[in-house]
């Protein structure tokens, strides 16, 4: 039996939690074109030295090694050749290599000149551009932001050329490049969607095969590893702990009701709380919370949201009539308009207050509405008694609202990311805080069964 005193504490709980549900988490690296030695960012970093120029246009040629080092060769044609600031570049052999050495922080600058016609030729070593795979074959991520550079923002070349190997050809490209007849250089004058690149031996008859087998072995096990985290673990701590729940709060009810006189079982069964008692009072917690956060940015509009929902909810089940007709199907409907009804208020309420494009944080926060709803029809289904549709419930509608949004393909480990156990931990807090900001649609959806279900 669910009193009025415990609805209460789990509104308290479900505000705490969305207070953390909705807090800014938008803490990416600045975006950087492949080649920062180039054109725009090459002016900037000059700048931060004293130095005003300004370039006409800029070429680089990476030369790739057999060992997956990479030589490259940045020309910037900069105007106004016999200018005071390119006199005092091409003078001041240090501050030239200053300023080459700071454009390319993740290379080892070797020589930087400054020629007659104001050509500035920067010369750099990557020790890793690309890196030994299966088949002789060599494999680069420098071109994609998950492999390469988070925020990976173009080409930052006019023109960028890569050379192959001795003896090897390009075998996989990106969008847009054209490769020479002889297999051995790559063109790019613009970089949009990124993805690997490969390099296989001249010879090679299933070079294909080679670079879909070399990008599979860095991809496969990013993707294993990332539903496990994304997908598998959540849904099982949250088909989980809704099991345990709801096993617990079924046990409670029968042993309070075993403890009543026989003429007061019937009376008992009948007291149940009314699920707009739970709803309305959650969700009008939520709104009250979600306007106060509101004057602080669009950040807290997920809160608002799910309070919209949850109210919308508590008033639609509070009517006699839609409780006498209430099914599971029904309800699974109805879990399904409530978080698209979060959603929706969610973008509407940013987009009104920002009145700019939506947040990367606040984008990323809109999978967590969605699984809370499933609890809806699972509280139903625990209501009647019946676990095995609980878990299902839970299990199935978690990895459908999740699933679509989840990022598979990204490295969520390693190079600079978090590591495996943090990351592990991250996932069961986020399915214990979906079960806590959830339990009042639980609640709610048991109430809802028949009362003489068990």
């Amino acid at each position: 039996m669910v009193t009025r005193r415990r609805c209460v504490v789990l509104a308290c709980l479900v505000v705490v939690a969305l207070f953390g549900a909705v807090a800014p988490g938008d803490a990416m690296p600045p975006p950087r074109p492949l080649c920062d030695a180039c054109g725009e960012t090459f002016e900037a970093t000059a700048q931060a030295y004293g130095v005003d120029l300004a370039v006409e246009r800029s070429t680089a040629t990476v030369s790739i090694q057999e060992n997956g080092s990479a030589t490259w060769v940045v020309r910037n044609h900069l105007e106004d050749a016999r200018g005071v600031e390119v006199e005092r570049l091409r003078s001041n052999a240090t501050l030239r290599m200053r300023i080459a050495d700071r454009a390319m922080w993740d290379t080892d600058a070797v020589d930087a000149t400054v020629s007659p016609a104001g050509v500035l030729t920067m010369r750099y070593r990557e020790v890793d551009f690309a890196e030994p795979s299966i088949g002789g074959t060599l494999r680069s991520g420098e071109f994609t932001r998950e492999y390469g550079y988070r925020n990976l923002d173009g080409l930052g070349a006019d023109r960028l050329v890569v050379v192959a190997p001795n003896g090897s050809r390009v075998g996989r490209t990106v969008p847009g490049a054209t490769v020479s007849d002889d297999g051995r250089r790559m063109t790019l004058t613009r970089l949009e969607t990124g993805r690997f690149v490969t390099f296989v031996p001249r010879d090679a008859t299933l070079g294909p095969l080679w670079s879909a087998l070399a990008v599979g072995s860095v991809v496969a096990p990013v993707v294993a590893l990332n539903a496990l985290v994304s997908i598998v673990l959540p849904t099982a701590v949250v088909t989980l702990l809704v099991a345990v729940g709801s096993g617990v709060l079924s046990r409670l009810e029968r042993d309070w009701i075993a403890e009543l006189e026989p003429g007061r079982v019937r009376d008992a069964l009948g007291a149940r709380p009314e699920p707009k008692v739970a709803l309305a009072g959650v969700g009008a917690l939520a709104l009250l919370a979600g306007v106060g956060l509101l004057l602080f940015g669009g950040y807290a509009a997920p809160l608002f949201g799910i309070g919209v929902a949850v109210a919308v909810l508590g008033a639609a089940l509070g009517r006699p009539s839609v409780r006498e007709r209430v099914t599971y199907r029904a309800l699974v409907a109805g879990a399904a308009f409530g978080a698209a009804l979060a959603v929706g208020v969610t973008i509407a309420i940013a987009v009104g207050i920002t009145q700019k494009r939506l947040h990367y944080a606040l984008l990323s926060s809109l999978p967590a509405l969605v699984p809370i709803f499933v609890l809806l029809p699972a509280g139903y289904a625990a209501g009647r008694g019946n676990r095995l549709l609980t878990a299902g419930t839970v299990a199935v509608g978690f990895v459908l609202a999740v699933a679509p949004l989840a990022s598979f393909t990204s490295p969520m480990v390693g190079g600079g990311f978090v590591s495996a156990p943090v990351l592990v931990l991250g996932a069961a807090i986020y399915a214990i805080g979906i079960v806590v900001v959830g339990t009042p649609l639980l609640v709610a959806g048991a109430s809802l069964a028949p009362a003489d279900a068990h």
